[in-house]
């Protein structure tokens, strides 16, 4: 893959997963969501964020935690949302760093405490994300909406961003549901790139890997655009592919017979 940069004159891989937050293409749909973000980071509550695979949900949350105040904010992040409903009250307990505790009261208890105290006693608000939330079942969230609840409903010391696929938004319209629905301060649903922002997305990462001008044409930008339905990851991967079928074919440009070759294989 090295040789990849040397052929087309880069200094790195244009679509590395581990771009710096601050080097993102901002995105109409990317700016969107972080305003939602900051608007919850000021009321505090509960957001739902969701969106396509690869649309830009984990990365925008990157962004978000990145830019807290570490006086002020202490971010929980997990992915792991296949629990029952028990189990995801010990894991929220764990991620807190809390005692582990046996019985589920007394780590309901535990939890809300400790999220009370770090709000009015050490001026620290837990934000606490859970990804791929798309995979919890009826039960877990149940537990993480009685959760919520302090000060009989009247009061929201911490932040909760459950953030997962769309079909988490159409779980949400569930009448069972309803209760954590009407809980919920923001929502935000993240849409792929539209042609015009596929392209200058394209560019912006070529750019910031060090590309001195143009190697995907306007009509490789259109196919890639087709290919991937505008979203993000899909688009890297493509281009990616791309520049290599263009490499082995000796090519220094890529059009769109490159692009679509991505697509039947060669």
């Amino acid at each position: 893959m090295n040789d990849l940069l040397v052929w087309f004159g880069l200094k790195r891989h244009p679509f590395d997963k581990e771009i710096k937050t601050s080097d993102l293409f901002d995105s109409e749909s990317l700016a969107e969501c972080a305003a939602r973000l900051d608007y919850i980071k000021q009321r505090r509550g509960t957001m739902l964020l969701t969106g396509d695979p690869g649309v830009g949900k984990t990365v925008a949350i990157r962004r978000f935690v990145e830019s807290l105040n570490e006086n002020l904010y202490r971010p929980f992040y997990t992915p792991l949302a296949t629990l029952n409903r028990f189990d995801i009250l010990r894991h929220i307990n764990h991620k807190l760093g809390l005692t582990n505790r046996g019985s589920k009261s007394v780590l309901y208890t535990q939890i809300q405490r400790e999220m009370l105290e770090s709000k009015e006693q050490r001026g620290k608000t837990v934000v606490l994300i859970i990804d791929e939330a798309q995979l919890l079942q009826t039960g877990p969230l149940h537990e993480i909406r009685l959760m919520t609840n302090f000060r009989m409903d009247s009061y929201e010391p911490f932040i909760l961003i459950l953030a997962g696929q769309s079909d988490l938004r159409r779980v949400m319209e569930f009448a069972v549901m309803e209760p954590l629905a009407q809980r919920l301060r923001m929502r935000c649903h993240m849409s792929p790139l539209g042609p015009e922002e596929c392209s200058a997305y394209v560019e912006h990462h070529m750019t910031l890997a060090g590309a001195s001008e143009p190697i995907f044409t306007p009509d490789a930008l259109d196919a890639l655009y087709e290919q991937s339905f505008g979203i993000p990851r899909r688009v890297g991967n493509i281009a990616n592919q791309a520049m290599l079928y263009a490499m082995c074919d000796n090519k220094r440009s890529i059009d769109a017979d490159m692009v679509l070759k991505v697509k039947t294989g060669g």
